[in-house]
């Protein structure tokens, strides 16, 4: 079965796409899209579509339609889930559709993909519209979409911005920081790493001519590029000479930036010079994102800030050199939490345990500020982060870069 994209090959010959099957079949466990999306062992794969598979096709339990490379794999597995892998085995996205052994996918030429068991309709992503659905494709950043031809009638922007350290980044992988995909980072196939920003290259390891060249996070803190020489013997084309920092995180961040995080969860390499102002606390790890909806009930419903998951008594600093303008004690709603000013922009850090400065005081950014907590309308220990820039409220992570 062959379309221009896509070639359907059996399991045992498809293990060569990067060894991905085994460490696929792995439980995991993930949120995604709000929900807790669990993994389980799939059956015994038997087909793989590369690139996309055509309209008509059922993806039995097992069966796998991945990217050009292999990297980002939409897995239909044994528990009725549907779920796309990203590297390392991310969790991208799922059907949430567990819980039904044996349940399959079916890539309707009605422009629609359902999720059925025993002819039962379980989940169903369509669009109204004529003309017939051609494939389902996963492409080179981890989005999906189902085409009529060109035009795309269902689209899911799933994406990945952060690589584990122990991974790889294979020729032709895109990664983005969020849905909107003006901030990439693409391992081309020549072999180039190259960063864009609204369509702009602003930082490239200039290390194109070498087609099949890859990036290696190392476990020991290095990011290398690598290639193969006459030999096939491994050739070091750039490295981010980082190999004391530990495993960590690469991050395509918010902020337009890029960067490494070592085991410490501390920037070690960045893509461009880090200036402005800094995220409150030391970390990356992000449970409640700005403007995520979070139901009926809550006041106000879509969340004005993000939060940081870290345990009471943690340390809350400022974001650089700024004027304390406001310091609360048992509000409602925000608990403790504290507000600096730095020119036109505030950051409130809220349901704080300790507030350290009073207001007035010139802050700067190695001071501590407060103690993290669980104060006010609270559900567990963390951080809440606002900031408004000329009093309008604007995305933390567009604005503080990680420490």
């Amino acid at each position: 079965m062959t379309t221009n994209h896509s070639t359907v090959v059996r399991a045992r010959r498809s293990l060569r796409f990067a060894g991905l099957l085994t460490a696929l079949a792995v439980a995991a466990t993930a949120l995604v899209a709000g929900d807790l999306a669990v993994t389980a062992r799939p059956a015994s794969a038997s087909a793989v579509w590369v690139g996309s598979a055509p309209a008509g096709t059922t993806i039995a339990p097992g069966d796998q339609v991945t990217s050009p490379n292999g990297q980002f794999r939409l897995i239909m597995q044994g528990d009725g889930n549907l779920v796309e892998y990203g590297i390392g085995n991310q969790v991208l996205w799922a059907s949430n559709t567990s819980g039904a052994p044996g349940a399959v996918a079916v890539v309707g030429k009605n422009r629609a993909l359902d999720i059925t068991r025993n002819g039962k309709r379980l989940a169903r992503w369509a669009s109204a519209g004529t003309g017939q659905s051609t494939a389902l494709k996963v492409r080179a950043d981890g989005t999906m979409a189902l085409l009529a031809g060109k035009k795309v009638v269902v689209n899911w922007t799933n994406f990945q911005d952060r690589v584990l350290s122990g991974n790889r980044i294979l020729g032709g992988t895109v990664l983005r920081s969020d849905t909107s995909a003006t901030r990439t980072l693409n391992m081309r196939t020549d072999g180039n790493l190259v960063q864009k920003q609204g369509g702009r290259v602003v930082w490239q390891t200039r290390t194109g001519g070498h087609p099949g060249a890859w990036v290696e996070l190392q476990k020991k803190g290095n990011m290398v590029v690598w290639t193969r020489d006459a030999s096939r013997k491994k050739v070091a084309l750039w490295s981010s000479r980082t190999s004391t920092a530990g495993s960590g995180t690469l991050l395509v961040q918010v902020d337009g930036n890029v960067v490494l995080y070592g085991a410490k969860d501390t920037r070690v390499w960045s893509s461009r010079p880090v200036t402005g102002l800094a995220w409150p606390v030391n970390g990356t790890k992000i449970s409640g994102r700005y403007g995520d909806d979070r139901g009926a009930g809550h006041v106000p419903r879509y969340h004005q800030g993000t939060d940081a998951p870290v345990a009471v008594g943690t340390a809350v600093y400022s974001s650089g050199s700024g004027t304390v303008t406001k310091t609360v004690a048992n509000d409602a709603a925000y608990g403790n939490y504290v507000v600096v000013t730095y020119g036109l922009t505030t950051v409130l850090t809220a349901h704080l345990s300790k507030i350290e400065v009073k207001k007035g005081q010139i802050v700067k950014l190695s001071t501590e500020i407060a103690k993290s907590g669980n104060t006010g309308q609270s559900t567990g220990p963390h951080v809440h982060v606002e900031v408004r820039r000329n009093g309008t409220l604007v995305d933390p992570l567009g604005t503080l870069h990680f420490r």
